[in-house]
């Protein structure tokens, strides 16, 4: 069990009393498994002898106190006991150490003896005073006694048994609940940097997949792994108890499965992780289909994406069936050595009744020769030993997925966020006076500049809007102010505050964005538009889809503002009108920064025209950026930003930028062929 997975562990200490009890449950059931087993000793000698239990008893104490009385033993001992004494006192006695020795050695075996048939008289006197003496003569009716017994026994197991997995299953689901919620935090907490890097398929596998492995081994972990070895050790401690030596026979072979687990334990760890990342691959598939399905039709490319999800699911397939054969592989091994050890030791004992003899290879196996019912009733706890130990080997492959799965998740919940949120920070409220980038630099990768040197200073209430051709770096220019990522070199201020030591919060709540991308969520269309403003009534919303020009089309829909927008929004509405539900959104927050990165890409040119107008009024007051191709829709900018590979090529207003700035031009002179064409 790895570092990964125990940390895993963490997350189910609250529901440690939980876990206690599950384990007093699972010790009850072993108890009464162990004695249900227990109850083939005396069903066998109600069979198998022609007396009921209280003459069977009562045979079996007159036997025992018969050789615990026995004459020429108790006088044997006293004589060695008086033989060593004078050997003792002897000090020149040629052989004195080697003599003491035997004669100490024969005293402890006779001593044990009569402690063993003590004991044994003792515990069929209990048994004749506690339990025999309670049920009737009758031999048929005492075996119906003792199978009602076994049912009861088996039915009051079962309730401690359904409790136990009922007590798992809540520890285990409320670990995953938590840890779920916790990396879910601890992901929302990571820059766009870090979760885009990851991938929307690969987290998802994490969160799904890899989740639902850890739980199937918290719950192995939990539950089997507690509840089988009980159930082993119970009925150990009684085979043990019937003779411990050939217990330990059947024990032997223990270390050779061991080592057979820890072998396939290797195997399993590398094969679930192998799987885990496949898993990760269809989901990415899945995705670029499904989110690109106009694309791949448009392109009569459903073959090759059949094709490729059909190579993506058969590698899954065979990973798979690896560790299917790895996993069965290892029960029959297991198992193959739990029947050799039972074989060997029945072997023993089947010898020791055929021949009566107490001793195999001069090792002394029992105190008197073992009777046929006391070997089946060890030959019946040996395999009930066997059954969890069996049932182990597919407990421990589990658990190697599980570590395989724990590592995955812990790789998301142990990254560091490179943007902080700075809780002890300053915090800053509606712009007042300026905005200013200072010698700002930032890449990606090193080496490979996405923004060089920008010196940039905007006055609050201003309107700027920032063109260049497509990679020059303007979405990035801005995504630093809400601190989407932090400059390499230089820095960004808000009022003179440099926002690496600002407030996350309180920074981002003065900010609203409108991408080309738009990403609506699947709520109604009141929820998407007050998204970032909890407090919002449907006067606001519905004031704030007037200014994106939406307000008629909603009205429009048969439940109004109460319509489901549906999974990102497509395909209800078009790209133009989801772009205006998020323009509305952006809109209602009432920022002090309003960023608007190709926000009307698919609208319309009289919506276009529709929204600009109403933009005119709305950006009175509150400093806003504008990116965009389309150059007639820069009359509501006070300036316009040329950038060019990362850098700022210029900065004026629309006439200035004309007459010195070349590459401005160019851009009008394609837009102009553009909007002739």
């Amino acid at each position: 069990m790895t570092t990964n997975f125990l940390r895993v562990l963490k997350f189910a200490w609250p529901y440690r009393f939980r876990f206690v009890l599950s384990v007093v449950c699972a010790l009850i059931v072993a108890l009464l498994w162990s004695l249900n087993l227990s109850a083939i000793y005396p069903v066998l000698q109600i069979i198998g002898n022609n007396k009921n239990l209280q003459q069977w008893v009562d045979d079996e104490i007159a036997v025992h106190q018969k050789e615990l009385d026995r004459v020429d033993r108790l006088e044997k001992l006293a004589q060695l006991r008086i033989d060593l004494k004078e050997v003792e006192q002897k000090e020149d006695h040629p052989d004195r150490e080697n003599v003491c020795r035997r004669y100490t050695k024969e005293i402890a075996d006779i001593e044990g003896k009569l402690n063993y048939f003590a004991t044994w008289v003792y515990r069929y006197q209990l048994l004749k005073s506690q339990v025999v003496r309670l049920l009737p003569t009758d031999r048929f009716e005492q075996f119906l006694w003792i199978i009602g017994a076994v049912i009861i026994g088996v039915a009051i197991k079962g309730v401690f048994e359904f409790i136990n997995e009922s007590l798992v299953g809540s520890i285990t689901n409320g670990t995953l609940y938590d840890l779920r919620n916790h990396c879910y935090r601890q992901m929302m907490h990571q820059d766009i940097r870090q979760i885009g890097l990851a991938g929307s398929p690969e987290l998802m596998s994490r969160f799904t997949n890899d989740m639902d492995q850890l739980g199937n081994g918290i719950k192995v972990l939990l539950g089997k792994m507690i509840a089988e070895p009980l159930r082993a050790l119970g009925c150990l401690i009684f085979a043990c108890y019937i003779s411990w030596q050939l217990t330990l026979v059947f024990v032997l072979l223990v270390p050779l499965a061991l080592a057979t687990l820890m072998k396939v334990s290797k195997m399993m760890r590398k094969a679930a992780r192998r799987l885990l990342q496949q898993m990760s691959d269809i989901f990415k598939i899945l995705r670029e289909s499904i989110e690109g399905y106009r694309v791949v039709k448009a392109f009569t490319m459903e073959p090759h994406e059949r094709r490729r999800f059909r190579r993506a699911t058969r590698d899954y397939y065979y990973r798979a069936m690896r560790i299917v054969h790895i996993d069965a592989f290892a029960n029959p091994m297991i198992e193959l050595l739990g029947v050799i050890a039972i074989g060997l030791a029945l072997s023993a004992g089947t010898y020791l009744v055929v021949t009566g003899n107490t001793h195999i290879f001069g090792i002394r196996m029992t105190a008197t020769p073992m009777q046929f019912a006391t070997l089946l009733q060890l030959y019946a706890l040996l395999a009930a030993i066997a059954d969890p130990v069996r049932k182990l080997s597919s407990v421990y492959t589990k658990l190697q997925s599980a570590e395989a799965a724990s590592k995955r998740i812990f790789e998301v919940f142990d990254r560091t966020p490179s943007v902080t949120t700075n809780v002890s920070g300053s915090r800053v409220g509606r712009l007042s006076k300026q905005l200013e980038f200072r010698n700002v630099s930032f890449s990606y990768e090193p080496g490979r500049d996405i923004l060089s040197s920008i010196n940039l200073s905007v006055k609050a209430g201003e309107t700027i809007a920032i063109v260049g051709p497509n990679g020059c770096g303007k979405s990035t220019l801005l995504g630093l102010l809400p601190r989407f990522f932090d400059p390499v070199m230089g820095a960004v201020h808000y009022d003179g505050v440099n926002i690496r030591g600002a407030h996350l919060r309180s920074l981002r709540r003065q900010i609203a964005v409108v991408t080309q991308e738009t990403r609506l969520f699947d709520a109604t269309i009141f929820d998407n538009i007050a998204y970032g403003r909890k407090d919002a009534t449907l006067i606001d919303v519905a004031i704030a889809a007037i200014k994106a020009d939406i307000h008629s089309f909603i009205l429009s829909l048969p439940e109004g503002y109460v319509t489901m927008a549906g999974d990102m929004g497509s395909p209800k509405f078009s790209g133009g009108q989801q772009q205006k539900i998020a323009l509305a959104r952006a809109i209602i927050r009432n920022p002090s920064l309003l960023i608007l990165d190709e926000f009307t890409s698919a609208a319309d040119a009289e919506s276009e025209a529709a929204i600009f107008e109403d933009l005119r009024s709305f950006v009175k007051g509150r400093t806003t950026f504008l990116i965009t191709h389309r150059l007639h829709t820069l009359e509501i900018a006070d300036r316009i930003v040329v950038m060019e590979d990362g850098r700022i090529v210029d900065v004026g207003q629309h006439d200035e930028l004309l007459r010195r700035c070349d590459l401005y031009q160019r851009l009008c002179a394609a837009q102009k062929l553009r909007i002739a064409a």
